[in-house]
């Protein structure tokens, strides 16, 4: 367990105010049919919230944390109905606290989606659902949800991950956890850092990914690098839960990297109101176990996906909209599709 812990910013009274009046101007704009005027319109009110917030966000935007993370407290996020029993209905996108998130993400970067994510919706709703609970994804409860970066498996992912809760779960004891490259990789030899910035890994595309595809099999993606540019802060790509060593030394090594990386876990408890912004390529994050109820007052998070260089993806976001659609399927990229 590392001792260290994200930059952390409460809000006052003050500034919750200047959100809800900001994000009340947002609410004329429909962020599932009119999702470019809704982002456009929370960048420019985003340049009046108050000049500590803004600050804070964009020197996370320009210089991370070394904690992998920054957490923005006591977000205003009410009225909340009950919890949804399901993620697909997208009911949290439609809340006055979706667009709170939407101010707050407009200073880390470009809010974007992927088709199989609820249709492309920049928001999406992260809830326990029935039936899902054993699994590794983020609609599971009972299972811990492996230390992983977000949708390993594209070239096209998010820089920042945004989880902003609206409900925690009732006896909370889910933890959101997160294993920071500044913490962990220091605790690397030479070799081992080496094997894991060498193109001998495998990783497969996310099951919720499969679903709303309408796919089944399993598509497996590589070869890859789990580190990849500068050695004195290289970006991290892998999920524990999918990616794989495509020899037994590799394996090795990416065994030794996850040892090192759960010992390396900063432990946070998300309140209703917390925002925690997570570098996508400076640390691995993860949840711990946590009851399913199904009463309405289930754990509910909303999620955005957020890149600082939307053009990176322009071949795959149709009309140069913000929702990214391509066959995972089929590519240079895609090593095995099996039954």
């Amino acid at each position: 367990m590392s001792d260290i812990y994200p930059t952390q910013v409460c809000l006052n009274e003050q500034e919750q105010d200047a959100f809800r009046l900001l994000a009340d101007e947002l609410a004329g704009y429909d962020p599932v049919a009119e999702t470019e005027s809704f982002v456009m319109a929370a960048q420019l009110l985003s340049a009046r919230l108050p000049e500590r917030i803004r600050r804070a966000a964009l020197n996370f935007r320009r210089n991370g944390d070394s904690a992998g993370g920054m957490l923005l407290r006591n977000l205003p996020v009410d009225p909340l109905p009950p919890t949804p029993d399901h993620a697909d209905y997208g009911l949290g996108i439609r809340l006055p606290a979706a667009r709170v998130f939407s101010l707050a993400s407009a200073l880390v970067g470009e809010q974007f989606g992927f088709q199989p994510e609820l249709a492309g919706q920049i928001i999406q709703d992260i809830l326990p659902v029935k039936g899902f609970e054993d699994t590794q994804q983020s609609i599971s409860s009972r299972a811990l949800l492996e230390l992983h970066c977000e949708t390993v498996f594209t070239e096209y992912r998010a820089d920042v991950i945004g989880l902003l809760c609206l409900r925690p779960d009732p006896e909370r004891f889910a933890r959101t956890v997160l294993a920071p490259t500044a913490v962990l990789l220091p605790l690397l030899d030479a070799r081992t850092l080496e094997i894991l910035s060498e193109l001998r890994f495998s990783t497969t595309v996310d099951g919720s990914f499969l679903r709303g595809s309408g796919l089944s099999d399993p598509i497996v993606i590589g070869p890859v690098r789990v580190l990849d540019g500068d050695p004195r802060r290289p970006r991290i790509r892998c999920d524990f839960a999918e990616t794989r060593g495509l020899d037994d030394e590799a394996q090795a090594a990416l065994d030794k990297l996850y040892a090192v990386a759960s010992d390396a876990v900063i432990d946070t408890r998300l309140e209703a109101g917390d925002l925690l912004f997570i570098d996508n390529h400076d640390s691995f994050h993860g949840r711990s176990s946590f009851r399913y109820h199904g009463d309405g007052q289930d754990r509910w998070l909303l999620r955005t996906f957020i890149t600082k260089d939307l053009s990176r993806s322009r071949v795959h976001r149709p009309g140069d909209g913000r929702i990214v659609d391509t066959d995972y399927a089929v590519g240079a990229n895609v090593m095995v599709l099996t039954s």
